[in-house]
């Protein structure tokens, strides 16, 4: 497509979206590290000036794709869930699932503080820490309903830890590798093994621990 500077504030979120669109595509062939700012552009046919009217740099961009990706996560739950867990081991694999089903973001995010944040903008960085403060109050609260006897405190921690286990079990996993087109190596040591059936034995024993 051929440049056209955006009228008005609905144009401008139409071209921000493209942006943001572009860098996405480029992430799921070539990979984060090898994505610049002027390939985004020119996948637009923007060149880079143009570019520079709607973002700083290439980690705002991702930024704001991460910050898209993890309220798609929070929506994918409030969808998924309702009403007191009665059945712990379902709700176990059913989180595990939710998380499994947005990869992006969990591989985005085990990379945003030390490796996107470093150079975004300070504008842009405000921002997500913001946004991410509002997402973790939504999980928050939807645990409660979840989990009525938990205190809001432990529901907080319920969120902090699985989503900070989460961040570090999946590029260990068999499905980060695959997608990245890393190789396994089955027959040394424990093996690499599947993000469910770990995260599931991890949420157990959490749940069991804030319990108590």
């Amino acid at each position: 497509m051929g440049f056209i500077r955006a009228r008005g504030e609905e144009q401008k979120k139409i071209r921000i979206q493209q942006i943001v669109d572009a860098a996405a595509s480029l992430y799921a062939e070539i990979g984060y590290d090898k994505v610049t700012f002027s390939q985004i552009g020119r996948k637009l046919s923007f060149s880079r000036l143009n570019l520079y009217n709607y973002y700083h740099c290439k980690e705002d961009i991702f930024l704001t794709l991460l910050l898209q990706d993890i309220w798609k996560t929070v929506e994918d739950a409030r969808n998924t869930f309702s009403g007191a867990v009665t059945d712990r081991d379902a709700f176990c694999l059913a989180w595990a699932e939710l998380m499994l089903r947005h990869q992006r973001m969990m591989a985005l995010f085990s990379i945003a503080n030390t490796v996107i944040l470093k150079d975004a903008s300070s504008e842009m960085h405000r921002r997500f820490r913001l946004e991410m403060s509002q997402t973790s109050d939504e999980l928050v609260a939807l645990v409660q309903e979840l989990f009525p006897k938990f205190t809001r405190e432990q529901a907080w921690l319920f969120v902090e830890c699985e989503s900070s286990y989460a961040l570090t079990l999946y590029p260990a996993s068999v499905e980060y590798k695959n997608r990245m087109h890393i190789e396994v190596f089955p027959d040394v040591g424990r093996g690499t093994r599947d993000f469910i059936s770990q995260y599931v034995t991890f949420l157990k024993v959490l749940l069991k621990g804030l319990e108590k």
